[in-house]
């Protein structure tokens, strides 16, 4: 179904603001302007009033002075105009040769009386017709197969305070913020697109042209806010008071109804339960019997964001009654930065192709509108006995709360079932594809004839002083960049570093700077650290890549020079495959990857509280792999290790104390004349084969805050070390498998669970890194997740040389403990209950069982863990993570 997403609610900074505000249309050549202004009683203008013409099946909306605008064809055309608070005023007008203006006034709604109606029960009237709504609501979110519209979108924003420390930030090509914004100056976005539309959720969007009154701004206008419904379960992170959800996080209350046509339309008060991100407010309005919206007012806030959404419905033919405009208007503020921003849509649809299904429901007068003159689909003997079970209870004169909930799962099922036969779901589910082809964008176009919201004076007057510093732009650009600005942007550049340095678009070199965080480290080991490096990749072809890793840095009490080379080729043998070359000498890790602890995290421990929890070895290494992907979901591939490990050992004292020294640089409980510690040389290879499939769930719509993907995975190693070969000390063999899930297994919960086992057939000879290790987290403030983690061990106690089983589980769902007291009830957080397993002959059935409360402010979770050696309580702790999910 064609409706709205209102990506602000996803905002996490400005950027993401601006990138809301860019927008859509067609154009529209040979074509009358109809015009017009539309007033209260008091002839006052009405802002955001919707514009509907049925012939052309083409909506659009007021700007604030109350201003619209059509291009339309010579005929005769029937309008609807509507605004929440009026009476609906339909016209019928004829356009000859000549443009036309037209004054319109709206006169106010009155709504009759609740008791006007009779309900059923003795609760308020509002939660039979919501019960209703909701358990309709899947119905309308798949009623649509496929549309094209035509869509002009405007938005606009402007800064009423911008503080000194962002004005001076430097965006682009040493041009600071203050450069491209200013306060109190509308800047506005106009977009014309071509989009179609492919159930359940596949949209391709085509940009015809755009224009924008902001100096530098070329960015395409993206159509996130056009990808959802309030029919959906959450819309973009909101619970919908359409969603089975809504009766345990809203209040409903009947208002009234008024006549519209054939059907009454109850207007409903919807008031959440509790202050949260994730609720809105404001009214919605049902259509009695179809239960569909007629129209919609809402609003909330998110992050530093406050909105309010207005959406108005048509019938379309068919009883399809899809959204003919949208609004969104609201103001922002962070960090001091405040503004306030709108956007505005018309819709144009083309085409609409309902999908073939013969459920029928309540109304028997939807299903055979919607199924006329189309093959009907002929559903299998298990979705045919759904559909009867949920045919019974639409056919209930009441719903209970317990009926809505099975109305729900009822209607997933059907969809698992349907999501079987291609001609229901499209083959690219969730898919959006966005075009702009460069040759074809239309920029010499008569805007002012194309223009469905007309301008402000406040964006006339952007565009004005937009032409205005181009023209100033076009006059300086004819003069050279003088040695003096040269010189200070090289100098930036080489302090802060770069994303792009090279100007050639088959070259891409970024770099870090000269004093960049990232190239700053310390430890007990090397003590301070100091490193350069450059990222630069090559496109060879439209296919082939080559990316390149030169680094090279010094440590400073080890005194030692150390670098290494990573060199990758990606489709160089055949499609999919990857060739790497990694060489150089460093200290490394004897967890290697995110086993173990943060670097950063480490060097913060032992710099400040003289805690190094990280083991050091340094080795001397060239490593060579392939992969090659095949058949979609298999990838199998080899490598080769030629490495001469060297033990360490501490260089460097706490620096905050004379009298404390840091741990001896010894991993887990071995001793420093451990063979496995020693200086040795190593020549390994293995070869492996991987399973990844996505998994597709178009009947389910999952939860945006437990960050649980659907997929499972299969991986099988095998790894050898090679004696002598290359005077190579190493003799070892390993066979490791693993397979991992995750999966949503309703709208607010999902699991995540992997297992791992595997054996040493042989461990001669091998360096302690060569051992199996697993993922763990002594220290108590981390920044990786608390999933799939050993949170209250040494971090290489656990590791073998034997066989080994290890089982990690995961159970997250938006509301299991804490989340139902109101304290923590206020912002989208997610909850979590672990439970991690592990045996090895050192360590015989050791379990860790923990609970976390997790996303807090988007950027931490809190758990507390226990962990038991057999049935023998151990330890227990708090942890704090400031990490989201991987």
């Amino acid at each position: 179904m064609y409706t709205q997403k209102f990506n602000l609610l996803t905002g996490r900074k400005l950027s993401v603001c601006l990138t809301l505000l860019v927008i859509f249309t067609h154009f529209f050549a040979n074509s009358q302007v109809l015009s017009g202004r539309i007033l209260d009683e008091q002839k006052q203008p009405v802002p955001y009033a919707t514009i509907y013409i049925s012939e052309s099946r083409q909506g659009t909306t007021s700007n604030t002075n109350g201003d619209f605008s059509f291009n339309l064809p010579t005929g005769t055309f029937h309008l609807t105009v509507r605004s929440m608070g009026y009476e609906k005023l339909e016209k019928t007008i004829s356009l000859q040769t000549d443009s036309l203006f037209l004054p319109i006034t709206l006169q106010t709604q009155n709504f009759e009386l609740a008791e006007i109606k009779v309900f059923p029960g003795d609760e308020d009237p509002a939660y039979f017709i919501m019960r209703k709504a909701i358990a309709k609501a899947p119905y309308y979110r798949k009623n649509i197969k496929h549309y094209d519209a035509d869509l002009y979108i405007k938005a606009n924003f402007a800064f009423s305070n911008i503080p000194n420390l962002i004005k001076k930030q430097e965006v682009e090509d040493g041009r600071k913020f203050k450069d491209y914004f200013k306060e109190n100056v509308t800047y506005v976005m106009e977009s014309q697109n071509r989009i179609t539309y492919d159930y359940p959720n596949q949209y391709n969007q085509q940009v015809i042209s755009k224009k924008s009154s902001i100096t530098g701004f070329d960015e395409p206008p993206v159509m996130g806010l056009m990808t959802a419904s309030f029919y959906d379960e959450r819309p973009n992170e909101v619970v919908s008071p359409l969603s089975v959800l809504a009766l345990k996080h809203y209040n409903f209350v009947y208002e009234g109804f008024i006549t519209s046509g054939d059907y009454d339309v109850f207007k409903i008060r919807v008031t959440p339960k509790r202050k949260s991100d994730e609720l809105v407010e404001g009214f919605i309005y049902i259509v009695d019997r179809l239960w569909c919206i007629y129209n919609l007012d809402f609003s909330s806030s998110f992050e530093f964001f406050n909105y309010r959404i207005k959406q108005q419905f048509e019938n379309l033919d068919n009883e399809n009654w899809l959204p003919v405009s949208h609004n969104i208007t609201g103001d922002f503020g962070m960090l001091g930065l405040r503004g306030n921003f709108y956007y505005g849509a018309s819709v144009k649809y083309d085409s609409i192709v309902n999908n073939y299904s013969n459920i029928q429901y309540e109304s028997t007068e939807i299903a055979a509108q919607t199924t006329a003159d189309q093959d009907v689909r002929e559903p299998g003997e298990k979705e045919e006995q759904l559909v009867s079970e949920l045919n019974s209870l639409n056919a209930k004169e009441e719903l209970s709360d317990a009926d809505v909930k099975k109305v729900a799962r009822l209607n997933r099922k059907i969809l698992k079932e349907q999501y079987k036969d291609s001609t229901i779901v499209a083959p690219d589910y969730g898919s959006y594809r966005i075009s702009e082809n460069k040759d074809s964008l239309q920029t010499a176009i008569a805007w002012d004839t194309v223009r469905s919201i007309p301008l402000t004076q406040a964006e006339i007057e952007s565009y004005q002083m937009a032409d205005s510093l181009k023209l100033m732009e076009k006059a300086a650009s004819t003069d050279s960049v003088s040695d003096n600005e040269s010189t200070k942007r090289f100098f930036s550049r080489l302090l802060a570093g770069a994303y792009d340095i090279s100007k050639d678009s088959t070259i891409r070199v970024s770099y870090d700077g000269l004093l960049s965080p990232v190239n700053f480290d310390f430890n007990a080991v090397d003590g301070y650290k100091y490193r350069q490096e450059f990222r630069i990749r090559f496109l060879v072809d439209s296919t082939k890549r080559i990316y390149l890793t030169p680094q090279l840095g010094y440590a400073f009490n080890r005194e030692a020079l150390f670098g290494s080379l990573n060199a990758q080729f990606v489709n160089f043998l055949a499609k999919g495959n990857q060739i790497s070359l990694y060489a150089g000498k460093q200290s490394s890790d004897f967890k290697s990857g995110l086993l173990g602890i943060s670097p950063v995290v480490n060097s913060l421990s032992s710099w400040f509280f003289g805690e190094n929890y990280t083991r050091f070895y340094e080795s001397e290494f060239v490593h060579l792999s392939f992969s090659q992907r095949f058949k979609k979901n298999f990838r199998y591939y080899a490598i080769v290790n030629m490495d001469h490990f060297y033990p360490l050992e501490n260089n460097i004292s706490f620096p905050l104390s004379d009298y404390k020294d840091f741990e001896p640089n010894i991993p887990g409980n071995l001793t420093a004349d451990n063979p496995t510690l020693a200086e040795q040389k190593s020549f390994s290879y293995g070869l492996g084969l991987n399973f990844l499939k996505s998994q597709r769930k178009p009947w389910l719509e999952e939860s945006p805050f437990l960050f649980v993907n659907d997929f499972y995975e299969f991986n099988l190693t095998y790894k050898q070390g090679v004696p002598d070969l290359f005077d190579s000390d190493s003799e070892f063999r390993r066979v490791d498998f693993s397979v991992h899930q995750q999966a949503n297994i309703s709208p607010s919960s999902g699991i995540d669970w992997q297992i791992n086992a595997g054996h040493y057939f042989s461990n001669e000879q091998m360096h302690f890194s060569q051992y199996k290790h697993f993922s763990t987290a002594e220290i108590p403030v981390m920044m990786r997740p608390f999933t799939h983690r050993f949170q209250l061990i040494n971090d290489y106690a656990l590791s073998t040389n034997k066989s080994y089983l290890n089982v990690m589980t995961e159970y997250r769902s938006e509301y299991l403990l804490l989340r139902y007291l109101s304290i923590f009830n206020k912002r989208t957080w997610s909850e979590s209950l672990h439970l991690n397993y592990l045996t090895t002959p050192e360590y015989n059935n050791y379990w860790e069982v923990g609970y976390s409360l997790n996303n807090l402010f988007f950027a931490g979770n809190v758990g507390v863990f226990a962990g038991f050696s057999e049935s023998d309580f151990e330890s227990v702790q708090v942890k704090l993570s400031i990490s989201a999910f991987d």
